[in-house]
């Protein structure tokens, strides 16, 4: 049997200075790495791996899968775009977008926003959201532009990343609409004079089309996160939380996504505190699986937008006793430096 983990967020950037893990206790991970080998690979996201791994291609219907991946039923009915809260903002003259993570969005505030949407864009569809960082819009007819996902925009210029294709004007109207209405609205006008950064902008995405997919070459998912979750009901799997390794009956498939909002938002304690807890809860049990033969192979998959590392432990390289244990500043390091 063979286990693979997807864990976006563990390649904290090595630089001139000690690294943020180069004093943890990490024994597991560490034995792991000293028995792994590593491959770099091109930059991935941790959903495209998703979809890799299911067998699924390009333009998936995201929105339809990470809403069918929400603890909440989902209507039969219906055509689904993520219309994602995000905070607009001018660097010099370039308008960049930041994500929800940033913006601490309580519950009162999506459901007040969300009875405003709803009266006063009741002839687009119906709004929701079933977490106050993620919501929807319930179409009742297809929206044909190809949208980019709002992980490809965060962080980044706003007119790199404009939708394309058929229809677009009318789907540029409607989010300036809704920025218009967004920006002038009591939530945000209460934000400003708490000093919280407003809900100034939505980010419309994850249109497509529902493709069946490959054989799976996993038998178990486990994963906290929507669009993951949604896909493995796709396809008729009953997902597990990732809080913690679950011993799969055969191959399985995690993704752990605990590194990744205090990686992207440079938040060193929380990382190295994410950290730990992965190394008690997930690798110390998959050394153990593999100590005792009762997993084969364990991969561990770290996706990013500079490059992807692959690393490989093989249940049957565990009696090479001079490998000794690895840090993980020490992994990263090795990663291939951008062209000049």
């Amino acid at each position: 049997m063979h286990f693979e983990l997807i864990l976006p967020g563990l390649d904290w950037p090595t630089g001139p200075g000690p690294h943020p893990a180069h004093d943890l206790a990490l024994p597991a991970l560490s034995t792991l790495l000293g028995f792994a080998s590593c491959t770099w690979a091109e930059r991935n996201t941790p959903d495209a791996l998703l979809a890799e791994r299911f067998g699924l291609g390009d333009r998936l219907p995201q929105a339809q899968l990470r809403r069918l991946g929400e603890n909440i039923a989902t209507p039969a009915d219906g055509h689904w775009l993520c219309c994602d809260p995000v905070h607009l903002h001018f660097s010099r003259d370039t308008l960049l977008l930041a994500d929800a993570s940033g913006l601490d969005i309580t519950r009162d505030e999506a459901d007040i926003l969300m009875d405003g949407l709803n009266t006063t864009f009741a002839d687009i569809g119906h709004f929701e959201a079933p977490a106050p960082d993620r919501w929807y819009i319930r179409l009742t007819e297809a929206a044909r532009p190809a949208f980019h996902p709002l992980a490809d925009v965060n962080g980044r210029p706003v007119q790199l990343f404009l939708p394309e294709g058929e229809d677009v004007p009318r789907w540029a109207r409607l989010s300036n609409e809704l920025e218009v209405w967004l920006f002038s609205h009591p939530v945000n006008a209460a934000r400003e004079e708490c000093g919280q950064r407003k809900i100034n902008g939505i980010w419309l995405w994850g249109n497509g089309t529902a493709a069946a997919s490959s054989p799976l070459s996993f038998t178990s998912l486990q994963a906290n996160q929507p669009f993951a979750r949604g896909l493995a009901r796709h396809v008729g799997l009953s997902p597990a939380s990732a809080d913690q390794y679950l011993r799969p009956a055969g191959n399985g498939l995690a993704l752990s996504d605990s590194l990744q909002r205090p990686f992207l938002h440079m938040d060193k304690e929380g990382w190295c505190q994410a950290l730990q807890a992965l190394d008690k809860h997930w690798f110390a049990p998959l050394l153990a699986d593999l100590k005792a033969r009762k997993l084969n192979e364990v991969r561990i998959s770290v996706p990013s937008d500079r490059h992807t590392l692959y690393l490989e432990i093989v249940a049957s390289g565990l009696w090479k006793f001079w490998r000794k244990p690895r840090a993980l500043a020490s992994v990263l390091a090795s990663a291939p430096q951008p062209a000049p």
